[in-house]
């Protein structure tokens, strides 16, 4: 099942933005697309340890704006 909603997900072009075991900080950054009036999904999913780990989509065409509006950051810079 996991599979087809992946599949689902890349053919209407959303994109995994970000992913984390804390429901607040997405919705930190659910607040901030709202506000630009972005579209996104959030899934709630079981990692690989078991863990549950929600998981914010946005569309591929709106990725850079999304990055620009939450001051998203590459890791290691």
């Amino acid at each position: 099942m996991e599979l087809l909603i992946s599949f689902w997900l890349m053919l209407c072009h959303w994109v995994r933005f970000d992913r984390s075991e804390n429901r607040q900080e997405i919705e930190d950054e659910v607040e901030l697309l709202a506000r630009q009036n972005l579209p996104y999904k959030i899934r709630t999913v079981k990692n690989k340890a078991g863990r549950t780990e929600h998981v914010l989509y946005v569309q591929e065409a709106d990725r850079d704006y999304a990055r620009y509006c939450t001051g998203w950051r590459p890791m290691g810079f």
